[in-house]
């Protein structure tokens, strides 16, 4: 007993000299832990910058030669965006002035020749610009609209800013610039596609002056489950306690305040209100934002997800998949995010399918006329070429026949026929001016 009352009192003897020890490395060494804290939050604020530069770039990238000859380039081996983005925000951009621009010298100036240009689907500010490609911007230029910039390949120190839509723009001063490194850049481009662009009713489009032919893609999806956005766009409330009504194939859950979430089954789709605050804005940089964090509250934006288009009408900001820099339709909303901003809240509508995996496909994709042969061919089909507000080159969204969870992504025309974006061939297989669909 003697032994073990002994041994006892070395045992606590030990565990106090330790515990003293370690407090002390503590006490010492108060700036290595504090460093450590400061390592775990730096990631997640990266991660969020991330994400709003990735939904908030360019999609195109057109390059014009010494003699006029445009392309629409892309690597299908790495994001060419992406690296573009790299090298422009080392650049510094400043004092942004006015252009003069008119019907005569609009088209000279996106058309001219040794140019390098980034190509937006629809306007954004130059807040949002500065934002995603770190640059400092004065309050009086940050809602000065674009959806084009021009940077001059054999001129140093100027881009310019267009804004095709009012078919206005602005020059900007370029300090720190390398075109050279640029140059390398874009010498590494894997597919280029000829293109010129003229004005359709008065908007310019991009018309693809070749038989198209594109990669055509399969691709592994995940379906969530859609329990999973109740929890996390209800407060974190657990399902079986909201109100649940079901009707047909629609589930919908309300948390008992102003937030309530509906579930369509058949189409696979969310559509989420919230109304516990005024989140309308009076400024086209107040509007985007606000749609990133509508959009954010869905997740991580997705890499592929991209800013595609800004209804004036609805105040409804529309986000899409891209693919080697070209939009994701389908008839159903697969591919579209869309958030509407309200002077009574906002509502929030996607769907359940991601992209996830590109797997490998032997099928080459059927050649694609002209874009010119492509609207001749619906005018020969009855379409009144009025109707057609916008066109697109794009990926065609359809599940695979042998397996659901793969979706084939098949390239075609898209064409925004009476306020509705329909593939060329579903136009073509259609009788003109009846109701096709949503045709998202």
């Amino acid at each position: 007993m003697k032994i073990s009352h002994l041994l006892l009192k070395i045992s606590l003897l030990l565990m106090i000299g330790v515990s003293i020890v370690l407090s002390w490395l503590i006490w010492t060494n108060n700036a290595r832990f504090q460093r450590n804290t400061i390592d775990v939050t730096t990631p997640k604020t990266q991660t969020e910058t991330k994400n709003v530069e990735e939904v908030y770039l360019p999609t195109q990238i057109i390059t014009t030669d010494t003699s006029g000859n445009r392309l629409m380039v892309y690597n299908n081996k790495e994001n060419m965006v992406d690296a573009l983005h790299k090298k422009l925000s080392k650049w510094r951009f400043s004092d942004p002035k006015k252009m003069t621009l008119n019907s005569k010298n609009y088209l000279a100036t996106i058309n001219q020749k040794s140019t390098l240009s980034l190509l937006y689907p629809r306007n954004i500010t130059y807040a949002i610009f500065s934002k995603t490609f770190k640059q400092k911007v004065a309050k009086a230029d940050r809602q000065r609209l674009f959806n084009r910039i021009i940077i001059p390949t054999k001129r140093n120190g100027v881009a310019y800013f267009i804004d095709d839509y009012h078919k206005t723009g602005f020059s900007v001063k370029i300090d720190q610039e390398n075109l050279a490194a640029l140059q390398a850049r874009l010498s590494k481009t894997t597919i280029q596609l000829p293109v010129t662009e003229k004005l359709f009713n008065d908007q310019p489009e991009l018309y693809y002056t070749n038989a198209v032919q594109v990669t055509q893609y399969s691709y592994l999806v995940t379906k969530q489950n859609p329990t999973d956005f109740v929890t996390s766009l209800l407060s974190g409330s657990d399902p079986s306690a909201l109100e649940t009504k079901e009707q047909d194939h629609i589930t919908t859950y309300n948390d008992g305040t102003y937030k309530s979430l509906q579930v369509d089954q058949k189409n696979a789709t969310i559509e989420f209100e919230d109304y516990s605050s005024d989140v309308s804005s009076a400024t086209m940089t107040a509007i985007l934002n606000g749609g990133y964090k509508t959009l954010s509250k869905i997740g991580n934006a997705p890499g592929n997800m991209r800013y595609f288009d800004y209804e004036h009408k609805t105040r409804t900001v529309i986000y899409r998949s891209y693919v080697e820099g070209l939009p994701v339709f389908n008839q159903t909303d697969f591919g579209a995010v869309k958030v509407q901003l309200l002077t009574t809240g906002v509502k929030l509508n996607f769907s359940v399918y991601t992209l996830q995996v590109p797997l490998p496909s032997d099928t080459v994709a059927t050649p694609l006329p002209t874009t010119q042969t492509a609207l001749d061919n619906l005018a020969a089909a009855g379409y009144d070429m009025a109707d057609i507000s916008s066109f697109k080159l794009g990926y065609h969204w359809s599940v695979n026949a042998s397996s659901d969870s793969v979706i084939d992504l098949t390239p075609t025309y898209y064409f925004k026929y009476n306020g509705k974006w329909l593939s060329y061939e579903q136009l073509l297989n259609t009788t003109p001016n009846t109701d096709e669909g949503s045709g998202s």
